[in-house]
């Protein structure tokens, strides 16, 4: 693996130091989608979307998205559910490539949480396991930041945002200043947030309060208008974030994220461009229960660290008048350490304290990692005018290491730990028919594969699912498939999109987990419930729904839409619905923008989710209907007053996906409650 770095550096290096052809442009190093798979797939979420919604974090951006859930353990750290698909089932990335993984087993800090919403220009997102240049199993989303674009009239910028929230107190500030300059581009950009515990529609204070600093430095050298080297390096902290949905809070979350690109266009006739990536991530993070009531009896800490290393080559040739192909390999390395220090202060069994307090480490990720060498051909056919075919090949090879196993890891596995490499090929074809100026269909089928990650390999004894068990690794694990299919049909004219996409995935070797009443817990074994889960392949399961939606422009400055989307998924090996499913939800806004003002009304109606697994003791949950209310106002070019209300009526509500109470105490209930009615004010100035 460090042969490979090497041999990528001097490749860099190299290919930087060619001579310079003509005067610079824009080189894309970011984005990833091209417009035919846009239309197809995307559903892309652009700046004034997010600026609107003044998000918190990156994952709540997805609630009013069609499709999505969020998955919601605290109010930091949301991480999106994209029909059925969740955690490393969907391919979350920065900037066409560069990759993070979580060091909390629990997912306190998802690669999704490491970047900071006011760093974000649009997200990119493809529906499916349809883009085999990116390894998407149920889904990619590409996280695009934001980067200088040269004005020759305006070569610097500066916006600063402040804003405060009601319901917890909450205030934050960003800075974005940039140089856009023809050679050189430099770009930071640097926030603070300081939230406090919310209340929800009752009155009820819900333990959710966090504090978080980051920055972002971006620069850019364009030795011609054929060629552009980019530095990326990103930092953040999190602190004294509690978690009401988990068993354990965060003291802190450290990440630090860099990454390499070198772009070289118009090399010849049939290579169109070179793009060469190189990247890192480092994650440090320790939770514990201090703030817990159980931490009289137990003092548990874990200090945990998670590190990725990889890279990417892709070159475009155009093999054809009609026919361009995207091949290049990539590779990855997720590495992980940490373990669960227990001082146990009073015996959890009799209530009886202890002459003195023992100790007791837990081997949490046994200092593993997993290597993925993927190799990767999409070739895209423009068969006529109207009929583009697009038809993906990917073999990734992925294998496992474990380097410190627990004693009762082996003992369990009768030291057969470490699992076999896999060899995994997956196989996608798009076809889109632009059947007229306003019409267009798109079918696409592929069998993609997605190899198991490392808590489902190698966990030891820890509670990370949606129930009260603690989870055991299985190194005999085999890889799942998704055999999928889409049909989208949409009508776009110039004040009216209609759209509705249908989808059936079949899944084999799903990856679930099962209860052993024959493996003990080590935490607290005499208190129910009792055994342990293992995670294990479920023969076959499968899921179905649609997406539809319409959207019309009227009156120059109104638009309405509204969406809908619904998701059945079956377990059909052992006849019940599939875990963590987002219910039939609706979203409707109806808006007004002029050049100076810009105002919405927004709902969201979610149906009883009424299909909940039993086997991982799903609580089924009431519907809802929430309205929020956003308006900016520019009363200058360079000011912008933003205000909003979310949760208008107040209402007391639950989200499906929101994780239950543990360990929190008595006093806060089962259930995770969201927001109550906020105000919301805000002030951008642009110097």
């Amino acid at each position: 693996m460090k042969k490979m770095y090497l041999v990528a550096v001097f490749l860099l290096i190299g290919i930087a130091t060619t001579q310079a052809q003509t005067q610079p442009d824009t080189i894309a190093i970011e984005e990833v989608l091209v417009v035919s798979q846009q239309n197809l797939k995307g559903t892309d979420i652009d700046l004034k979307s997010i600026q609107i919604e003044s998000p918190h974090d990156v994952g709540a951006i997805f609630r009013n998205q069609s499709g999505f859930g969020i998955i919601k353990k605290g109010n930091y750290g949301t991480e999106p559910i994209l029909r059925g698909f969740k955690y490393s089932q969907l391919n979350v990335q920065f900037d066409g490539g560069v990759k993070s993984a979580n060091a909390c087993p629990n997912r306190m800090d998802p690669a999704i949480s490491q970047i900071s919403p006011e760093d974000i220009e649009k997200i990119e997102i493809v529906k499916g396991p349809y883009d085999m240049r990116y390894q998407s199993f149920g889904g990619l989303i590409n996280i695009v930041s934001k980067r200088p674009v040269y004005h020759p009239n305006n070569p610097v910028d500066t916006k600063i945002d402040l804003g405060y929230q009601s319901n917890g107190n909450n205030y934050y500030g960003n800075i974005n200043s940039l140089y856009a300059g023809k050679k050189f581009d430099f770009l930071l950009n640097a926030g603070y947030k300081d939230y406090g515990s919310y209340k929800s529609g009752n009155g009820t204070v819900i333990p959710s309060s966090f504090s978080r600093w980051d920055y972002t430095l971006k620069t850019g050298w364009n030795f011609s208008a054929k060629q552009r080297l980019q530095l990326t390096f990103r930092q953040g902290k999190a602190s004294d974030v509690l978690y009401a949905g988990l068993p354990m809070d965060a003291d802190f979350d450290k990440s630090t994220i860099g990454s390499l690109d070198y772009a070289l266009s118009d090399v010849s006739k049939v290579v169109r461009n070179i793009k060469i990536k190189l990247y890192t991530s480092l994650v440090d993070h320790q939770m514990s229960t201090r703030r817990r009531p159980s931490w009289k009896m137990v003092e548990a800490v874990s200090p945990l660290k998670a590190q990725v290393y990889g890279g990417r080559t892709e070159f475009k040739l155009a093999t054809g008048s009609r026919n361009t192909l995207y091949a290049g390999a990539d590779f990855k390395e997720i590495a992980k350490q940490g373990n669960r220090n227990r001082k146990v202060i009073i015996n959890p069994c009799t209530g009886v304290t202890l002459p003195s307090p023992m100790n007791v480490v837990d081997k949490i990720w046994q200092n593993s990692k997993r290597d993925n060498i993927g190799l990767f051909a999409e070739n895209r056919l423009e068969v006529s005018k109207k009929v583009s075919w697009t038809a993906g090949l990917r073999a990734d090879r992925t294998s496992y290491q474990i380097n410190d196993p627990a004693d009762d890891f082996k003992a369990q596995y009768n030291n057969n730990i470490q699992p076999e490499a896999k060899i995994l090929p997956s196989v996608s074809s798009r076809l889109n028919w632009y059947i007229n100026r306003d019409w267009s269909l798109q079918w696409a089928i592929a069998i993609a594969q997605r190899a198991p990650d490392l808590s489902e390999v190698f966990i030891n004894h820890l509670s990370i699912g949606t129930d009260a068990y603690e989870y055991l690794g299985n190194p005999g694990l085999k890889a799942e498939t998704n055999h999928q299919s889409d049909v989208r049909i949409e009508y776009n004219s110039d004040n009216l999109k209609v759209y509705g996409d249908a989808f059936y995935s079949y899944l084999t070797n799903y990856i679930s987990a099962r209860l052993d009443t024959s493996i003990h817990k080590k935490f607290m074994a005499c208190n129910p419930p009792y055994g342990t889960k293992v995670f294990t392949n479920i023969d076959k399961a499968f899921m179905t729904g649609f997406e539809a939606g319409a959207e019309v422009k009227f009156l120059n400055n109104f638009t309405y839409s509204l969406s809908a989307a619904y998701t059945y998924a079956q377990n059909s090996t052992l006849n019940e619905p599939l875990p963590e499913i987002p219910p039939f939800t609706v979203n409707s806004f109806i808006a007004f923008k002029n050049k100076k003002v810009q105002t919405r009304i927004h709902g969201r109606f979610a149906a009883d989710q009424n299909r909940v697994s039993k086997a991982f003791a799903e609580s089924t949950t009431p519907g809802f209907s929430v309205f929020d209310w956003d308006f900016s106002y520019s009363p200058a070019k360079a000011v912008s007053i933003n205000a909003s209300v979310t949760n208008i009526f107040n209402v007391n509500y639950v989200e499906h996906l929101s994780r239950a109470y543990k360990n929190s105490g008595a006093e806060t209930g089962s259930l995770y409650y969201e927001p109550g009615r906020s105000f919301h004010i805000g002030l951008r100035v642009t110097l």
